[in-house]
Formats: structure tokens, sequence, C-alpha cells
């Protein structure tokens, strides 16, 4: 029967208190004062310092002073690019289905069209013919429209061009000047709303997601009957669509330091 006990090795803890504490400091530590920062003997810590140098992860500046060496870079990229979109949101649009009661959609732009990759639907009775591969349209869409709002200016162009803003009910926006200033309105606030745009009886509230380079790289939505969403709680379901689109970023790598803008 596993003891569930934990076997630490006490030099590499070490090393760890040390890497941890020079990715915290802005200007280079030198020797005496990472010792007492780590509160480790100065020997250890030459030693520690000596291995990371010698294999590339810390460098020492000339005057013999210490901080982590772009080795890390490489590592910490190569970790994000191995993140599967699918797998870093699945958590996150779980608990956003359980927050709200509606279906929610992750999608990614696919030749100017959103492509839903992942779906978590609600348990209730009122379950939504989407599927995993389905395209929706860019402009009658949450996830189209978040997508549209964070998107380079000159590919939404292209894509209006392309794609055009075909009326899908009576109430889709068709319109260029009118669908821009919508788009205006979405960067601003953060999240799109479709309602009943794309099909009648039906609003979604999508929300744009970002990589670790700060770059557009899917919207998450919620998908709800028009009567389960009145207009008077759009406002506070969007809130938690937002924060369920940050944790994504956040789990690709994404640090948020303004608001995002389209690039």
């Amino acid at each position: 029967m596993a003891t569930g006990k934990k076997y630490n090795v006490p030099a590499l803890e070490k090393a760890i208190a040390i890497i941890e504490t020079l990715s915290q400091r802005e200007e280079p530590v030198g020797v005496s004062d990472l010792c007492k920062l780590v509160d480790i003997p100065k020997t250890s810590v030459f030693f520690i310092l000596n291995t990371l140098e010698q294999h590339q992860y810390i460098i020492k500046s000339p005057d013999g002073k210490y901080s982590l060496g772009s080795k890390f870079i490489h590592i910490g990229l190569s970790t994000l690019n191995r993140i599967d979109i699918r797998t870093a949101a699945r958590v996150s649009m779980e608990r956003l289905l359980g927050e709200t009661g509606f279906t929610v959609h992750l999608a990614i732009l696919d030749n100017f069209e959103p492509m839903y990759i992942e779906k978590v639907e609600s348990q209730t009775f009122v379950k939504f013919a989407s599927y995993i591969g389905q395209r929706q349209p860019l402009h009658a869409s949450g996830v189209g429209k978040a997508l549209a709002a964070f998107m380079p200016q000159d590919l939404l162009e292209q894509a209006i061009r392309e794609k055009g803003l075909p009326e899908k009910t009576e109430k889709t926006i068709t319109n260029v000047h009118d669908f821009m200033a919508e788009i205006e309105a979405i960067r601003r606030q953060g999240y799109a709303v479709e309602d009943e745009e794309g099909e009648s009886g039906v609003r979604c509230i999508g929300a744009p997601v970002f990589d670790h380079y700060g770059q557009l790289k899917a919207a998450v939505s919620i998908t709800a009957l028009r009567t389960e969403l009145p207009i008077h709680d759009i406002l506070g379901v969007s809130e938690k669509v937002k924060r369920a689109a940050l944790d994504i970023s956040r789990q690709l790598g994404y640090v948020q330091t303004l608001e995002p803008e389209p690039n």
C-alpha cells in the first residue's frame, strides 16, 4: 500500500529556491545577498550557481552578480507551444457551465470563420445541435464577433470583403458601418453579445482568448435560449464569460498587463 510519503532532494530544493529568487529580482544579485535571501550557506550557493552557469541556466555579470539565463525562455516557450488549447480550456469551460448553466463553446478562426473545437453541454432538457467542427458566421455568432473584434484590422476588412454580412435572421447586422460600430463596442467592453442574430430565440455571449504572445488564439462563449437569458442578466453573465476567457488565456501563458487591443 502506498504511504504517500514524499521524498525530497535537498540540493535540488536549494537550486529551485535560488532559481525562483533570481526570477523575482529585476536586477542581478550577488552571492552574499543571494545567501541572505534564500537562507542557504554561501558554499552551497556558490556550487549551485557554478553548476547552473555551466549549463547556461544563469549568467554572471562582469561585476560578479547573477541573473537567469535565456535557456529558461526556451524551455518556457517549448512548454507553452506544446499546450493543447482544448485541454487548457476544459476546466474553465466546465466551471463556466457550472456558474451559468449554459452550454459553452470554444472556437478558433479558420478561413475567416469561427470553428468549434470544444463543447461542454448543459445537462438540462435544452440541447443545442452544435458540434465540434461546426462553423459559425463571423458576424452573427458570439464567438465570431469576439474573434472579429480582436483580429487584426486588415484581416477583418478582408473577411468582410470575402464573406460579406449575409442575413441570418431579421436581427442580423448586415450593414458594414453598423457592424464596425458594434466591433468598436466589443473592443471597449471586452465581450460580444449575439442577440438572435444567427438564430431566432438564441442568445450568445463570447469573449476572446489570447496566447503567451498576447495574440488572439480563440474565443469562448455561452449559448442560451432568449427566454433563459433575459436582457437584464447579460451583464452579469458576460463577466463570467470574460473571466473564463482570461483563465484560459492564462493557461496558455498570457500575462495581462493592459486591456487587450486588436493588432
